[in-house]
């Protein structure tokens, strides 16, 4: 997408003006159904678990192998041998009406897929029947943030068009850059969404460093985190920024 402005249901927003951060501040706490977007290690999960309502938030990451048996809940040993339905975090929080955070959302399974398709369907028709014959509906207040490092596009289209509001994370997040020293800031802001894959720097690897640079020396604490064949380049760059 251009760098002059971003289309946002429907609307073009200056990134000048708005960045993707902001909008996310803006909108996290009123949309029901919020998809971020963008590159690995910029605070994505981070944002999407902040909730300042105070409802529960569950949290699940989802790999190909994810069944959806994990995320809705299955039968469990009660006492006498009898068996007593358990319910997963995605119907928790559907039951409850709290927070669902689905992380890595492109790796669903198509098991998963389905019972996301079922959740987070318009609040009238969102309900899910269980293997024990209730039917729950969606609670008051549910929500559903999903992350991943693709784009909107790479998902499948019913599960697309669940999440209307899909929003670009284009930077790390402010709360995360305010975490490293200040001599590091400049360059995990400039590394943590470089266009070339190949030169990128996650804010985890950034935050690793610092962490770690506080009891060995520098060089090595580099070495560690970037690789030896990366940390000169890096041990450089933040001296010339010093200077």
């Amino acid at each position: 997408m251009p760098a002059a402005s971003r289309n946002y249901c429907g609307a073009r927003i200056m990134s000048d003006s708005v960045d993707g951060w902001a909008i996310a501040e803006a909108v996290l706490p009123h949309a029901d159904r919020v998809l971020l977007y963008g590159p690995p290690g910029t605070g994505k999960t981070y944002a999407a678990q902040r909730d300042s309502s105070g409802r529960p938030v569950y949290s699940v990451t989802l790999t190909e192998d994810t069944a959806a048996v994990e995320l809705r809940g299955h039968w469990v040993p009660a006492a006498g041998g009898a068996f007593q339905w358990q319910d997963g975090p995605a119907l928790r929080a559907f039951r409850e009406g709290a927070v669902l955070v689905v992380n890595e959302i492109d790796h669903a399974s198509p098991d998963v897929l389905s019972l996301i398709h079922a959740i987070c369907d318009e609040r009238a028709s969102a309900r899910l029947t269980l293997p024990n014959g209730e039917t729950v509906h969606r609670g008051d207040g549910f929500r559903c943030v999903a992350s991943m490092n693709g784009r909107p596009d790479d998902l499948p289209a019913a599960v697309r068009d669940r999440f209307a509001v899909a929003i670009e994370i284009d930077r790390p997040h402010p709360s995360a850059l305010a975490a490293l020293p200040e001599d590091l800031r400049a360059a995990a802001s400039g590394t943590a969404c470089h266009p070339d894959a190949d030169r990128r720097i996650s804010l985890r690897s950034w935050l690793a460093y610092a962490a770690l640079r506080k009891t060995v020396p520098a060089e090595m604490a580099a070495a560690a985190v970037f690789g030896p064949a990366r940390a000169a380049d890096v041990i450089q760059s933040l001296a010339i920024a010093r200077d």
